[in-house]
């Protein structure tokens, strides 16, 4: 029997995995957790490791993941809807290739789509060339929109929480909505700008524990983000730290998770086209309910 080696077995994932996209919605309880600023972070890594990454931000407002990287995103997602541009109009390049789009608008706009505009949108997304790797999506926090049809589309959910008082109470709030209204039943956590890995280990195994005692759901750590001067001097020059201090401690850690979701083994046979058809789904389902 041939013996495989480790390059070549590399090879072959991503022969398999060719078509297969990973969809990851990250979402907090709360503003100010700096959710976007470690999606857009957290891309550029990602696209540095050689993968083709697209990050959808839901949210309608400046500080977005393109704009904190210093990325004009000028159009809308409903653009594309409404047929005014075409999906590849709508992207904005940024960074090692990374694509964003904005889709506050048009996320009103998917609960109501017919059919043949679902399928239209399908087509769109499944066309992108070059094909997409890792769909990223930031989506609002949940004081803002308490359940978001694009999270309950993603077959990954990452919960972001930072050192504070409330911060288990929100995010686990968060799951427990989650798990009712989106039958989610697994989660991961990044902590984010913790003093010490101590510290974000302790917040994990606090949330992680009550979170599978009350709600019987799967909790697994993906990483943690240290406070570091590096990363806020970065974001002040609207550049990845990845790109613009790459040996600091920040860095190291977004490249470390970026590491861990690539190794994550696919949903069944998740094309980009069962995100879009799951994503019409939920916002159909979010606006009956609301009707």
């Amino acid at each position: 029997m041939a013996t495989i080696v480790p390059d070549q077995a590399a090879g072959l994932r991503r022969l398999f995995a060719r078509g297969m996209v990973r969809s990851v919605t990250f979402t907090a309880a709360d503003a100010g957790i700096g959710c976007s600023a470690l999606v857009g972070n957290l891309a550029v890594a990602l696209a540095r490791a050689g993968q083709q990454v697209c990050v959808l931000d839901q949210g309608m407002g400046p500080r977005g993941p393109a704009d904190q990287l210093g990325v004009a995103s000028s159009r809308d997602l409903a653009e594309v809807i409404s047929r005014n541009h075409t999906l590849d109009d709508v992207l904005a390049h940024g960074p090692a290739g990374v694509r964003f789009a904005a889709a506050g608008q048009g996320s009103r706009m998917l609960g109501a789509l017919p059919p043949v505009e679902e399928n239209r949108l399908v087509h769109a997304f499944s066309s992108l060339d070059p094909a997409v790797d890792v769909l990223l999506v930031d989506a609002p926090h949940a004081l803002a929109e308490p359940t978001s049809s694009w999270t309950l589309a993603s077959t990954e959910v990452v919960i972001v929480l930072s050192p504070g008082a409330d911060a288990i109470t929100g995010a686990y709030a968060l799951m427990k909505r989650l798990t009712r209204d989106g039958a989610k039943h697994r989660f991961h956590v990044v902590v984010n700008r913790v003093r010490t890995a101590d510290q974000a280990r302790a917040i994990f195994h606090n949330l992680e524990s009550t979170a599978k005692r009350y709600l019987s759901v799967s909790v697994a750590w993906l990483g943690c983000v240290p406070e570091d001067p590096d990363l806020q001097r970065a974001m002040r020059l609207r550049q990845s730290v990845v790109g613009a201090y790459p040996q600091s401690p920040s860095a190291a850690a977004v490249r470390g998770i970026a590491e861990t979701v690539m190794h994550w083994p696919y949903e069944g046979e998740d094309c980009l086209d069962g995100f879009v058809h799951r994503l019409v789904q939920a916002s159909r389902t979010t606006l009956s309910a609301n009707a």
